[in-house]
C-alpha cells in the first residue's frame, strides 16, 4: 500500500487529486456565493453547491441543478474548462501506470504480489518438457507458477505460447540475487525448483550456483521448500549443506536402467510407461481421516474401491531427530566435535532436518498414521 502511494506521488497523481479537489471546493463555493441573492436560485445550500460541482466535474450533468446568474454560470465555465482538462491528464496518468506495470510484468522487471506458488529457477534444453509437465499436473488446483531466469521477453512469450500458458509469471535476473527472489516472493511460494541453468554457464557452474541458490532462498525464506536438480553426483554434498530439502541427480537412475535393460526389460518399459508425462498415471492424495489407524491393507482394497486406482504405497514428510540430539552438549568433547566436523564435511548436519519418508508397499497389518499420503497409480 504504502509502495503505491509513493508511486502514485511520483507520478503526480496525487498533487492532480489536490488540484481537482480544489477546484470542485472553489467552484462549489464561487457558484453558492454568485447565486445566492438570486430570488430564482436553485442552488440553495453548501451542500447543493458541492453536490452540483461534483456531478459537474464528473460529466454526470443530472441537470437537476444549475446556476442562474450570469456571474455564476461564468463561474461553473471556468470550473468546468479546468477540470475536464484535469480529468482526462488524470484518467491518461492513472490508465499509464497499469500500462506501464502490465508491460514491466511482460519483461520479467516487476514484483509478483503472489502467495501458495511454485517457482522454478534456471532454463536448460529439458526445462520446456519439465514446465509441461508441471502444467498437466496443475491443471485442478492452478496453482501460479513464477520462473526465474535470465531469458528474453521474446524467449518467454514464446514458451508461453507453445505451452498454452500465457497465465505463467515471470522474473528475469539471477536467481541467486536476494532482490530477484524478493520480487518472485519466495518467501510467499509453497516450493522451489531449482535446475541447472545452461544458458550461460557450464555443468561445474550450474551446479555451484544451484547450491548458491538454495542458501540464499534458505535464509530468505527457511521454511520454504527447495528441490535442487544437479548435474554431477559428487555436488549432492554441498545441496544437503545448504539444507535443500529435496535433490535430484541427472541419471543417478542411469546404471539402474542400463542393467534391468538387458536382464528385465519390461521393468525399464514399466517405469518410462509410468512417467510418461502424456499419460500422468501417479498421483497423490491425503488418507482419508476415516482410514487413519486402520491398516494397509484396507486402503489398499478401499482405494481401489472408491479411486479405481492402485495404491503403491505411502509416504510422509516429517522432522528426523539430527544426530545432535545424541551428541554431547559438553563443547570440550573432542570425540563429539570430531563426528560433527565428519559429517559436515560429508554434508550431513547434526540439527533437525526435514526428510520424505516413503513406504513402498508394507506390510498388510502396516498402521496408517496422521498426516501420511497415498501414492496411487491411475
Amino acid at each position: 500500500m504504502i509502495t503505491w502511494v509513493k508511486k502514485l506521488r511520483h507520478e503526480g497523481v496525487l498533487d492532480l487529486l489536490l488540484i481537482l479537489w480544489t477546484i470542485l471546493f472553489t467552484g462549489g463555493v464561487a457558484v453558492f456565493l454568485l447565486d445566492y441573492g438570486s430570488s430564482e436560485r436553485q442552488i440553495t445550500t453548501i451542500f447543493d453547491a458541492f453536490y452540483w460541482a461534483w456531478v459537474t466535474m464528473t460529466t454526470v450533468g443530472f441537470g437537476d441543478l444549475t446556476p442562474v446568474t450570469p456571474g455564476a454560470r461564468i463561474a461553473a465555465s471556468i470550473m468546468m474548462f479546468f477540470s475536464m482538462a484535469l480529468i482526462s491528464f488524470f484518467t491518461a496518468t492513472i490508465s499509464s501506470i497499469f500500462v506501464a506495470r502490465k508491460i514491466r510484468e511482460g519483461k520479467g522487471l516487476e514484483k509478483l504480489n503472489y502467495s501458495d506458488h511454485y517457482i522454478i529457477c534456471g532454463w536448460n534444453n529439458l526445462a520446456d518438457e519439465l514446465l509441461e509437465t508441471l502444467l498437466k499436473q496443475n491443471e485442478k488446483d492452478s496453482t501460479p507458477i513464477v520462473l526465474i531466469n535470465e531469458l528474453t521477453e521474446d524467449e518467454i512469450d514464446t514458451w508461453r505460447t507453445t505451452l498454452n500458458a500465457s497465465h505463467l509469471g515471470f522474473v528475469r535476473g539471477d536467481f541467486t540475487q536476494d532482490q530477484v527472489l524478493a520480487k518472485a516472493s519466495v518467501s510467499k511460494a509453497k516450493a522451489v525448483l531449482i535446475l541447472p541453468n545452461l544458458i550461460k554457464a557450464s555443468e561445474a557452474e550450474a551446479d555451484e550456483k544451484t547450491a548458491l541458490a538454495t542458501y540464499s532462498i534458505k535464509a530468505l525464506a527457511p521454511k520454504t521448500k527447495v528441490y535442487a536438480y544437479i548435474l554431477h553426483y559428487e555436488n549432492k554434498a554441498k545441496l544437503r549443506r545448504a539444507k535443500a530439502d529435496g535433490i535430484i541427480v541427472a541419471d543417478e537412475f542411469g546404471p539402474f536402467l542400463g542393467a534391468h535393460q538387458l536382464f528385465n526389460p519390461g521393468i525399464p518399459a514399466f517405469l518410462s510407461e509410468i512417467l510418461n508425462a502424456d499419460q500422468n498415471r501417479l498421483e497423490t492424495r491425503e488418507i482419508p481421516e476415516r482410514m487413519i489407524g486402520k491398516t494397509y491393507a484396507e486402503l489398499f482394497t478401499r482405494s481401489f474401491e472408491e479411486y479405481n486406482m492402485t495404491l503403491l504405497g505411502v509416504y510422509q514428510e516429517e522432522g528426523s531427530a539430527g544426530i545432535g540430539d545424541f551428541l554431547s552438549a559438553d563443547s570440550g568433547d573432542y570425540l563429539d566435535q570430531f563426528i560433527a566436523a565428519k559429517l559436515k564435511a560429508a554434508g550431513r548436519g547434526v540439527t533437525d532436518e526435514q526428510k520424505i519418508k516413503v513406504r513402498i508397499n508394507p506390510e498388510k497389518d502396516y498402521i496408517l498414521k496422521t498426516g501420511e499420503q497415498m501414492i496411487l497409480l491411475k
